[in-house]
């Protein structure tokens, strides 16, 4: 199978936040918090994706030519993914073949569902991204930073150039934009990637984190 990029749908907000969840989930995070996150997470993409305040795009199951072939996608009225040219992808929601299993009350109980072989339009991983506005400096001048978050591709579709393809459909939607620094946080099994793809440790400006609740 091949896969395109395209800009999620507001109706894969569920999915998006399961998908959030079981990252955490792989993290070790113990279940009460993800529930917390779970509910929090709701709300925020509910109010933010609209807004295009947090933008996610999603690789989608687009043939069954060649595995690991990635086109960028547009994405119709009905939010169906279907192969474009190149151009650059709307501002979209997010999503994921995931299904949340949840008790009466709607909250995430830690377990996430994916299908082997997701059917053609379905989204198989994600990616997320916050636009910052930052007051000017020397090293950035337009004051604006291209925040990266929730890369993430289901177990069975890793090790295809999915997560590759869609980070680097978004840091060509930042060069675009004019945003001239793009930041993360890399975990143990991504961080080649990024290294990779140009990202580096400022060992001269480490950032320092002080938790105040």
């Amino acid at each position: 199978m091949s896969f395109a990029i395209r800009g999620g749908r507001l109706d894969e907000v569920e999915q998006l936040v399961a998908l959030r969840c079981a990252m955490f989930e792989a993290m070790g995070t113990q279940e009460d918090a993800i529930e917390r996150v779970a509910m929090a997470s709701q709300r925020y993409f509910a109010e933010e994706m609209p807004s295009g305040r947090f933008r996610v795009w999603v690789a989608c199951v687009s043939g069954a030519d060649s595995v690991g072939t990635g086109a960028v996608a547009g994405s119709g009225e009905d939010g169906t993914c279907r192969e474009g040219e190149g151009g650059a992808v709307a501002p979209g929601f997010a999503g994921s073949n995931c299904e949340t299993e949840r008790g009466e009350t709607g909250t995430w109980n830690g377990r996430v569902n994916a299908p082997s072989e997701p059917e053609k339009g379905e989204p198989i991983a994600s990616i997320g991204l916050v636009v910052h506005s930052v007051p000017p400096g020397p090293s950035n001048p337009v004051g604006k930073v291209g925040y990266i978050m929730n890369l993430v591709t289901l177990p069975d579709w890793r090790r295809q150039g999915i997560a590759r393809a869609l980070l680097t459909h978004v840091l060509d939607v930042l060069r675009a934009e004019g945003v001239p620094i793009a930041s993360l946080h890399a975990s143990s099994d991504g961080r080649t990637l990024y290294e990779e793809l140009g990202f580096e440790i400022r060992d001269a400006l480490p950032e320092m984190v002080l938790r105040l609740a």
